[in-house]
């Protein structure tokens, strides 16, 4: 199966975070977990949900 990355970085944080994951709705939750725990935002603002959905891409 296909995997699917996303880094951090790429919505301009400085952050080197990055994972792969097997599907967008994984890699959607954990990094609604890393905004939390890194970013302190208890919630992922529905402005930039769009913008993580467009900055996964194939691993």
């Amino acid at each position: 199966m296909p995997q699917v990355a996303f880094e951090c970085r790429s919505l301009g944080f400085p952050c080197e975070w990055a994972l792969k994951g097997s599907s967008t709705n994984e890699v959607l939750d954990r990094v609604r977990e890393h905004a939390r725990c890194a970013h302190n935002m208890p919630e992922v603002p529905s402005d930039l949900l769009p913008k993580i959905q467009a900055a996964i891409h194939p691993a």
